[in-house]
C-alpha cells in the first residue's frame, strides 16, 4: 500500500519547471544549549550548608558556582584592604554553551494534491557543543590569613594550609539528536524558479541531554565538607579527599518545532536557503550514578548531621533537561524531481 502511494505521488503531473521532492543539507548555530546559560552564568547548583567553611569563609553557597557569583566574589575580594583573599586567582568563566547543528530533510510539495501551496518534510539533525561551559575556581587564603580561623583550626589539630588555594574545575557538555516532522506552506516567486518564502510547524523527537564533569582537589573538598562551630570552637572535616566525577542527564521526549525561511534558486534543480527554526522539549530526569566519594562530598557539604548518620545520604541529582531554543540555519536544497 505504501509503495503504491509513493508511486502515485511520483507520477503526479506538475507544471513545467516545477519540482516536488527535494533533499536539503544544512548547518546552524544554537545559543544556550540545554538551557544551561542561566545555571553556568548565574545560578550555580547544589547548596552548601551555612556551617561549611565554603559558606562561612569563602562566600560560596553553591557547590557548582555560576560565573556571576565567581566574578563578584573575585572583584569584591580584590578591592578590599583585608590581609586575606576569598579567591586565590581570577576565575575562568565558562559562559553558556554554543551549539553547532548539522543535518538535513526531505520535503515533498503538495501543490498537485491540494488547492494551496503546502508541503510536508521529515528531517534528522545532530547538535553538539562548540564552545563554552568550562570553569575554574580557586579558593583564597582566608583559613590561613584570618587569625581567628587559623587558631580554631590549630586548636582542633588541623593545618590551615590544607584549607587554602583549593581548585575546582567544571566542564559542561551537551548533545542530542532531533527528528522533526512538520507541515508547511510556501509562497513561490512568480518569475524566479526555486525561489520562495516559507513557514512550517510540527513535532520533533529528541534523544540526548547534557553532562557536567567536575574535578575538586583535596584542599577544595576540605573547604566544602568541613563544618565550623565558632561558639564551641570545634571543626569537623568530613571530606572524602579529592573528587573527580561526571554526571550525565539524558532524556527522550517529543516537542514542538516551527520555523520561517527564504530560499533563492541557484540553478534548475538547486536553491540556497536561510531559516530561523525553533524547537525543543523538556523533561526532569535523574542523573547517572555518582561515585562513592561524590556522594560523600555532597552529603557532607549539605549537612554535617546527615553525614554523621549516612556518609552517602546524597544519592543522586535530578535536573531538567531542556532542548528548547532557536537555530539559525543555512543550507542547500536539491530537487530530485
Amino acid at each position: 500500500m505504501t509503495l503504491l502511494l509513493l508511486a502515485s505521488l511520483v507520477a503526479l503531473p506538475s507544471e513545467a519547471g516545477d519540482h516536488r521532492l527535494s533533499v536539503e543539507f544544512s548547518a546552524g548555530l544554537r545559543p544556550d544549549m540545554a538551557g544551561l546559560g542561566s545555571t553556568i552564568s548565574k545560578d550555580g547548583t547544589v547548596d552548601t550548608a551555612d556551617s561549611t567553611m565554603a559558606n562561612l569563609l569563602y562566600s560560596t553557597d553553591k557547590a557548582f558556582m555560576g560565573d556571576q557569583a565567581n566574578q563578584t566574589i573575585w572583584h569584591n575580594s580584590n578591592q578590599t584592604q583585608s590581609t586575606f583573599r576569598l579567591m586565590g586567582e581570577e576565575p575562568v568563566l565558562g559562559g553558556s554553551l554554543l551549539g553547532a547543528e548539522v543535518g538535513g530533510r526531505l520535503r515533498y510539495d503538495l501543490d498537485g494534491l491540494i488547492p494551496f501551496p503546502a508541503f510536508v518534510q521529515l528531517g534528522a539533525y545532530s547538535t553538539r557543543v562548540m564552545s563554552g561551559g568550562h570553569q575554574e575556581r580557586m579558593f583564597g587564603d582566608v583559613a590561613e590569613k584570618n587569625a581567628s580561623v587559623a587558631a580554631i583550626l590549630v586548636l582542633n589539630g588541623e593545618d590551615p594550609a590544607d584549607y587554602i588555594n583549593g581548585r575546582m574545575t567544571t566542564d559542561y557538555d551537551a548533545s542530542w539528536i532531533e527528528v522533526p516532522f512538520s507541515l508547511g506552506m510556501q509562497f513561490k516567486h512568480p518569475n524566479r524558479p526555486n525561489t520562495s518564502a516559507y513557514g512550517s510547524v510540527g513535532l520533533s523527537y529528541f534523544n540526548g541531554g547534557f553532562s557536567v564533569a567536575f574535578d575538586a582537589d583535596e584542599r577544595y573538598a576540605n573547604v566544602l565538607a568541613t563544618h565550623i562551630d565558632a561558639e564551641a570552637m570545634s571543626v569537623s572535616n568530613l571530606s572524602p579527599g579529592a573528587v573527580s566525577d561526571k554526571i550525565d542527564f539524558r532524556m527522550t521526549a517529543i516537542g514542538l518545532n516551527y520555523g520561517l525561511g527564504v530560499q533563492v534558486g541557484a540553478g534548475k534543480r538547486t536553491a540556497l536557503f536561510c531559516e530561523l527554526n525553533s524547537s525543543g522539549a523538556a523533561k526532569a530526569v535523574m542523573g547517572s550514578d555518582l561515585k562513592k566519594e561524590s556522594k560523600q562530598l555532597l552529603t557532607a557539604m549539605s549537612s554535617s548531621s546527615l553525614a554523621g548518620e549516612d556518609a552517602e545520604w546524597f544519592d543522586g541529582l535530578a535536573y531538567p533537561v531542556l532542548t528548547t531554543g532557536a537555530t539559525v540555519r543555512v543550507g542547500l536544497r536539491a530537487y530530485l524531481f
